[in-house]
């Protein structure tokens, strides 16, 4: 089994005219940009007091033999918050890479925290 966790609060907004025409709702819409409200679609991934009670959650509920994460270093979970759930099923181990952070624009206004990201790859063999 394969986990990609993702935060839909920035696919909801980049899709948000996909949406409305989809749905041909004629939403209430907010913001200079005319953005959709997508507070109850939100993710419990998107919340820091809910994402590791939902990954927790999903973790020992999932039938598989083996489980896949990928998480970079950014999100709301530790690298220790998912060893240790994940160590809750079976074998964990994970795997390291890291990159160039994405610089959406040369800004020199914008101040990034961090020049380099690491993505982790988490795998848990399950035991019986």
């Amino acid at each position: 089994m394969w986990f990609r966790l993702s935060c839909l609060r920035i696919i909801l907004q980049n899709y948000h005219i996909l949406e409305t025409i989809a749905k041909y709702d004629n939403p209430e819409i907010h913001g200079k940009t005319g953005l959709r409200e997508y507070q109850n679609q939100k993710s419990l991934y998107c919340s820091r007091a809910q994402a590791k009670k939902a990954f927790k959650d999903l973790i020992l509920k999932a039938q598989a033999k083996y489980i896949f994460l990928s998480y970079n270093n950014e999100g709301l979970m530790t690298l220790n918050d998912i060893k240790e759930t994940m160590s809750l099923r079976g074998k964990y181990g994970h795997f390291t890479k890291e990159y160039n952070r994405f610089k959406a624009d040369k800004s020199e206004n914008r101040n990034y925290t961090a020049s380099k990201t690491t993505e982790y790859l988490h795998y848990v063999i399950c035991a019986s």
